[in-house]
């Protein structure tokens, strides 16, 4: 729990997976439209469906549906694109670029360029790298389903959506160029290295690479000689 309003969230839901269910809901339910921030001109945010908090800033060139929840000194810098049913925490950014619809960012997160993250949670503190993206759909047309290991034993739960992206949890960071498939589990204090395809549950304090990521440096001399 943060503190924050979200707390009634997920004090509603079963499984912490069911808050994504639930968001849209509950955003409609808690919004209050108003500006106390700074929009700056040539911004756009949808009007009496948009709330912002003190010290929150939306750069010029950002395009702001609703309903959407801002907290306070969160910035949204030029080029976002926010389609609604989004929750964003205190001191955080959404990046140039980056497009988002139904997910929950808690405090302290940035999703800082070029990202798309989709029906997704953002834990607190965490930083997901340039173009990583969460892909929330299968091509099957299936509901997502989420695969824990519990108890030594592989154990499935229906996210009872057909769109559902990925959980991060508290403090993980999350290379650029990564590419979350649909019902990712990323535990807390996670390091995820950058440029591959990710799925499945990561345990908490766990450090991701992939083995498929090679290269090899050599002399320019050396090159030019061959």
């Amino acid at each position: 729990m943060s503190g924050g309003p979200e707390d009634a969230l997920f004090e509603q839901v079963t499984h912490v997976w069911d808050a994504v269910r639930e968001l849209p809901a509950f955003i409609e339910k808690i919004i209050e439209p108003r500006v106390l921030g700074e929009v700056e001109e040539g911004a756009w945010i949808e009007p009496n469906r948009v709330q912002v908090g003190e010290g929150s800033r939306i750069e010029r060139g950002a395009i702001v549906r609703g309903p959407t929840i801002i907290g306070r000194k969160t910035v949204v810098r030029s080029g976002a694109y926010i389609r609604g049913h989004v929750m964003v925490g205190d001191e955080c950014m959404i990046g140039h670029g980056t497009e988002t619809r139904q997910i929950l960012v808690l405090n302290k997160s940035n999703i800082p360029h070029k990202n798309c993250i989709f029906t997704s949670l953002i834990g607190n503190r965490v930083n997901i790298g340039g173009l990583t993206n969460t892909a929330n759909f299968l091509l099957s047309g299936k509901q997502v389903l989420i695969r824990i290991e519990m108890e030594g034993k592989q154990q499935s739960f229906s996210t009872g959506q057909t769109l559902f992206g990925a959980i991060i949890g508290d403090d993980s960071k999350v290379g650029g160029n990564i590419l979350l498939q649909p019902g990712t589990i990323i535990g807390r204090r996670c390091l995820i290295y950058p440029q591959f395809t990710l799925w499945g549950y990561i345990p908490h304090d766990s450090v991701v690479k992939s083995k498929l990521v090679d290269f090899e440096v050599v002399s320019r001399a050396v090159e030019n000689r061959s």
